[in-house]
This record gives C-alpha cells, structure tokens and sequence, in this order.
C-alpha cells in the first residue's frame, strides 16, 4: 500500500472515528476506531500501558528506548527519556496504579538505536525496570547481563498484592517472577515445551496464570505449580504463524492479539480456564494495522498498538525514511460477553 493512500485513509479516520468495510469482504473485519495517535514515526512501538487512577497512557518505544505518557486531555510528553538508568528497548510495560509503579521489561535488539552487541559473541542483555509513576524515577531494576547468554524480557503481569510475573525467551523459555515482598527476580520454572514464552495474563481469581508462547497457550497453577497446555479445538489456530503476542483475561475468555494474520481474536474458556470453547475474531486486517503487538482492557474496550512496524528495516539494517513510516495508532475496539444464560461449560 502506497504512504500517500494510507494517509487519506487515516485523515477518513479522524473525521469518522471508524471505518467499516463490508464484512463480506474475504478476510477483513473492521470493528476499531482510532483512539488516538503519536506523530512520532520512528517509535517501533511494542507496548501500552494504563493508569486508571489518572487516565493515561504510556506507550514504550523499541526505537528509542523511551517512554511517551498521553494524558487524557490528549497531550503527549516525554516521561521516561531515551535509555535511562540503562533502558535498552521498551518492550513488555504494567502499570501499578494503586502503588504508584511503572514495570517495564526492557532488552537489547537491533530495533534500538545505537545497539552494537552481537548475540553470538557478547550476549544480549534484558532486565526489569520499576519506575515511581508520579515522579519517574527509577526505583530499582533487576538485570540479567551474563557474556555469552541471550536474555529477553518479553512482557509483565501485576496480581493485586503487587507481585510481578514476567515472561523470558532465549537462552531459557521461562517464567520469573519478582515478589513484593523479596523484592528481587527468582526464576518459576524453565521449559523446553513452552517455546518463545510472550503474552501473560491472569485468571480472574489469579490462581492461574496463561502463558502465550509459539506453539499455544499454557496454563500455570500459582498453587500447585503444575503448567499445563491449554486444550484447543482442531479448527482454532493460535500456534506458530498463528501465534499470539498479547494476551489478556476477560469475563472468562482470552483477547489475543495474533501479529501475522492481523487478527485480535476473543477466545472463549470452560469454566476451569483449562480448554478453549470456541473463538471470535474481532478485528481482521484492519488499514491501519503493521505489526499489532500488546493492548489494554479498559472497562469493555480494548485499546492496542496497531502498528508496531517492526519489518521497517533496509538490508543495510537502517530504517525506513519517514515518507515509509506511519505515525503510531492506537486502536481501540469494542468487547463484548458472548456468554447466554444457558451456556454449558465443558
């Protein structure tokens, strides 16, 4: 699609609010509307987060390992500056709104600017940030940084007594976690099932945990620590192209966002949240999607990035020049509970 085309259909966007293109159209299903928009291009921006206390937004940039926080009269500013306190890329964020904490998992990657470490001769390095929400200063960080190893901090989870549980990839696929109370990173468990662990979410109850990696869901039992795969229907794809990057728990079924197809579908669960039921997509190929990546449920609409551009490369690894690059959406799209009184659970 031509830059000077898709421009037309953004400025359609913000008159409209939404576009609807005809659902019998093969492979497009349109439910979105923009929320609002970053004019920052060069951002490659992997996650949002949400203070509800205040109505914010914070999007982290992969590019330029910055944090940007919108607030609710729309203005944007600088709230974390580029590679502060040591900051590599901004990938997976929590907000902590009740105890005033910004988490954020950060690694190295080609996508920052200026990055020159090799994975097969330094290693990579990654760490979790915590931020003060009101002031952002930083108020500890727990780094893993071994020569020769390549770590990745994918994304974070808050339960409500403030603990964090954070997805790793690389060198190990596995689970931390960082309790409020020991304050440090301790290792749940590693696995050689779940590949490329990614998008996490609690249940309802926050008993379990679930776990998107590439080849599905998992389920991790707080109490009796046993890991589990989520059980899916033949006909449902959430595995390798079909894979989902943000994950998120809602009124007893998962949203996933699943990059590749441009799909963010709602998948819903058995009483148990050990098996999917059955799915529905939401949003398929929206205009404005490139890379969709992580989101946030607010009350019963979900706000995500739609376009993550991270494909936006020249062989010679320089980025695209800025009439190639798009400014930041953030979509937001309506949910729904599809549960009828009469619903068997299996």
């Amino acid at each position: 699609m031509r830059h000077r085309y898709s421009c037309i259909i953004l400025i359609f966007f913000l008159f409209s609010g939404s576009i609807m293109i005809s659902q019998e159209e093969k492979g497009v299903l349109n439910n979105s509307s923009i929320a609002f928009t970053i004019p920052e291009k060069d951002l490659l921006p992997e996650s949002i987060a949400y203070d509800s206390l205040k109505n914010e937004f914070y999007i982290g940039s992969t590019r330029k390992g910055k944090i940007i926080k919108v607030s609710k009269d729309g203005s944007k500013k600088v709230f974390i500056t580029p590679k502060k306190e040591g900051l590599w890329m901004i990938i997976g964020m929590e907000i902590d709104s009740k105890r005033r904490h910004l988490w954020v998992c950060s690694s190295g990657g080609d996508n920052l600017e200026g990055y020159t470490l090799k994975d097969d001769k330094e290693g990579r390095p990654a760490g979790v940030f915590k931020f003060d929400l009101n002031t952002g200063k930083l108020i500890n960080k727990y780094i893993l940084d071994i020569p020769g190893e390549i770590h990745f901090f994918n994304d974070i989870v808050i339960n409500k007594n403030g603990d964090a549980y954070i997805t790793h990839m690389f060198s190990e696929h596995a689970l931390y976690t960082i309790p409020k109370e020991q304050d440090q990173l301790t290792k749940v468990f590693s696995s050689t099932t779940i590949k490329y662990p990614n998008g996490i979410t609690f249940s309802g109850d926050e008993s379990q945990i679930f776990i998107a990696h590439a080849e599905g869901v998992s389920v991790y039992n707080i109490k009796n620590r046993k890991t589990l795969a989520l059980e899916v229907p033949e006909h449902i794809k959430i595995s390798k192209r079909e894979s989902i990057d943000g994950l998120y728990y809602y009124k007893n079924s998962l949203i996933g966002i699943q990059p590749d197809s441009k799909t963010v579908q709602q998948f819903k669960l058995n009483k148990t949240g050990s098996k999917i039921l059955s799915a529905k997509p939401l949003e398929v190929n929206h205009p404005m999607m490139n890379n969709p990546t992580t989101g946030e449920i607010i009350k019963d609409k979900f706000y995500y990035v739609a376009n993550a551009q991270f494909g936006s490369f020249n062989k010679d690894g320089s980025l695209f020049s800025s009439d190639k690059l798009y400014e930041v959406c953030i979509l937001k799209l309506p949910l729904q509970h599809h549960q009828s009184k009469n619903e068997h659970y299996e």
